[in-house]
């Protein structure tokens, strides 16, 4: 579903304390995606808290922009 780089955006924003919700929410209209576009993304940011002895990311990653948001 989200290759290494978008799910390390995700889980910045949830170690810098952004519940899932909000991550959902900021990268949907950053990137002006589908209401089922932030579905799938709250879905991956929740799945991700209830993941156990997942490693950090290496280091912060810049945002990238998804392409086919609404026009």
């Amino acid at each position: 579903m989200f290759d290494l780089h978008e799910r390390n955006v995700i889980r910045s924003y949830l170690d810098s304390g952004m519940t899932p919700d909000a991550v959902a929410n900021y990268i949907g209209r950053l990137s002006d995606l589908e209401d089922s576009d932030i579905l799938l993304i709250r879905s991956a940011a929740f799945d991700m808290l209830s993941e156990t002895g997942s490693p950090p990311p290496l280091r912060r990653p810049a945002l990238r922009l998804v392409p086919g948001g609404r026009r």
